[in-house]
């Protein structure tokens, strides 16, 4: 009995210690990504389960200690540590331990380091993001805050994004037409017609032959509050015989894709959508309003996109006679509505040799800028000086409540007492509640 015991302890202590080293490695680290932004490193590590981990800082050299309880390293991540690196972080060393795995961080220079957990999505596991602040960092601006808005007449912002440049020429056509100087003149040429429009304001992407990211196209855009963001391009295709101008919104797959971006990597999670940070949202709040704010951000882009293709047909032929919708990374700002124009075919002979043409090119950019301008003379947002001039200018009817007179109603609204009883055919003051009132522009 005294051995069968002991055989019986034994047993149950090796099964413990089995369970206890398979449950000690629960998790796997699946992947590392690093993302580089002006002043800040942000490192995702995303899990296959969630875990505890802690941070702290070690000096001399500088460098950032993650240590990560219960997981371990599967070999795709082992082998990609050599290619992680950013203007901060020279390289991240590993070394496994008991419950789980230690990252160093080796540091460029000092940094701020915090971390936070993302919980699980259905594109991504949990993940611990790392942030590294270092250098002199920029004031967060709040983007599109409606009360900032209130207090000024602000122009309706344009961001125009000429496609390509510098190393990157684009499509090449006939008569060694260059998709990207074609794209950058007629770019100039919407921009001087917008700013030419009292309560407008045009931002170019590039104004030289530079080459930028997509994204950082899109950055731009947002750095300027922009209300919408035009791309430009000139298509290109095998058969000679393929023309037409073209207007794209963003596709509701694309869409989805964004949002799973937006959603799982939180890299943007300090910019607003709509007014709304994200960042201190739980998962499925985040996820509704960042689709409603896509959602309105996609139909008010087809709208723009029908006005400006309305006014193009009388410049261009069109390939399309109706806004085409697709998944380009340009039209994927969640809350800046944007379209993407192709302004024809340089593979196309006729149309190469038009938009080889300046003065094509002017038709061209003035027919945008009319379905731009007169879209936003339709649906000025609130706070801007299109939106103001609208009011000032326009007569509205007032409802009398309880306790108004008409003096104190003429005070309110900057009306002469003489003028309000002229525009209600009054012959005294005398109102009751209920009463419409017409209040005159001044």
């Amino acid at each position: 009995m005294h051995t069968k015991f002991h055989t019986f302890i034994f047993v149950l202590f090796h099964f413990v210690v089995s369970v206890v080293a398979v449950n000690a490695f629960a998790a796997d680290v699946r992947d590392i990504r690093v993302a580089q932004q002006e002043g800040v490193t942000r490192l995702v590590f995303e899990l296959s389960d969630a875990s505890e981990h802690r941070i702290f800082p070690l000096s001399n050299p500088e460098r950032i200690v993650l240590d990560i309880s219960g997981v371990d390293l599967n070999n795709s991540v082992v082998n990609g540590l050599s290619a992680l690196s950013s203007d901060v972080l020279m390289r991240v060393r590993y070394a496994k331990r008991e419950n789980g795995v230690r990252f160093v961080l080796d540091l460029a220079q000092k940094a701020k380091a915090k971390s936070t957990v993302l919980a699980a999505n259905g594109t991504y596991g949990p993940r611990i993001l790392v942030e590294l602040e270092y250098g002199v960092q920029k004031p967060v601006t709040v983007v599109k805050s409606l009360a900032n808005l209130s207090k000024e007449k602000r122009d309706i912002v344009i961001a125009i994004d000429p496609g390509h440049g510098g190393k990157d020429p684009g499509a090449l056509g006939q008569y060694s037409v260059r998709e990207k100087d074609v794209v950058l003149s007629i770019g100039k040429e919407l921009a001087s017609r917008i700013n030419a429009v009292d309560g407008f304001k045009a931002v170019l992407t590039r104004s030289t032959d530079t080459f930028l990211q997509l994204r950082d196209r899109s950055r731009v855009a947002r750095e300027a509050n922009a209300d919408l963001m035009i791309s430009i391009h000139a298509d290109a295709f095998t058969k000679s015989s393929a023309r037409g101008a073209s207007v794209w919104a963003l596709s509701l797959s694309g869409k989805s894709s964004e949002m799973g971006r937006w959603l799982a990597q939180q890299e943007n999670s300090a910019d607003l959508v709509g007014g709304i940070s994200l960042d201190d949202k739980d998962q499925l709040l985040a996820e509704v309003l960042l689709d409603m704010s896509m959602n309105s951000t996609i139909q008010m882009s087809l709208n723009i996109g029908k006005s400006v293709l309305g006014e193009m047909k009388g410049v261009a032929v069109l390939h399309k006679d109706s806004v085409q919708q697709a998944g380009f990374v340009v039209l994927k700002s969640p809350d800046i509505p944007s379209i993407l124009i192709e302004t024809g075919f340089v593979s196309n002979k006729t149309e190469a040799k038009n938009l080889s043409s300046r003065t094509y090119r002017v038709k061209l950019a003035e027919s945008i800028s009319k379905g731009v301008i007169e879209y936003f003379t339709r649906n000025a947002p609130d706070g801007t000086l299109v939106a103001w001039k609208q009011k000032k200018h326009s007569d509205y009817v007032y409802i009398v409540n309880k306790g108004d007179t008409l003096s104190e109603i003429a005070r309110r609204n900057q009306v002469s007492l003489p003028v309000l009883r002229q525009a209600n055919n009054l012959s005294n003051d005398v109102i009751w509640i209920g009463q419409k009132l017409v209040i005159p522009a001044g």
